[in-house]
């Protein structure tokens, strides 16, 4: 007898606004994503390190501790866009930065205001393209 289950599918959020990273992570659960929480970068790189299980990775903006460009090519040394997805969240639409950063290895660039909702749509993506793969 065969036990079918779903593949793991963990996100993880990276960001020093306390609201941000709390509504998000809210907004994500609500659609049953399993969610873990990092401060600033630094804490986003250990939690890397300890635990390899992630699936995605959202990333708001600069942090104080480290710029999100820095964070995400620390990223791309060990893991390829196609092995964990970047969502980089920013306020603003400056096309250099966007352009900076999906060069840098972030998968997508996200202006966000107060909707989460484009947010949301780009995981539920990515859970369908990795899901997808597994099966």
């Amino acid at each position: 007898m065969s036990v079918i289950t779903e593949p793991s599918f963990k996100i993880l959020v990276a960001s020093e606004d306390l609201n941000f990273r709390n509504n998000l992570a809210a907004k994500l659960r609500m659609d049953k994503f399993e969610v873990e929480l990092a401060i600033g970068g630094f804490h986003l790189l250990h939690l890397l390190e300890t635990n390899n299980n992630y699936s995605l990775i959202i990333i708001n903006e600069n942090m104080k501790d480290m710029p999100g460009f820095e964070a995400i090519s620390l990223i791309r040394i060990t893991k390829t866009k196609k092995e964990l997805p970047i969502l980089y969240v920013s306020k603003n639409d400056n096309e250099d930065e966007v352009c900076e950063l999906v060069f840098m290895g972030a998968n997508e660039y996200i202006v966000h205001s107060t909707n989460y909702t484009p947010i949301i749509e780009r995981a539920k993506k990515y859970y369908k393209l990795i899901t997808s793969i597994a099966a």
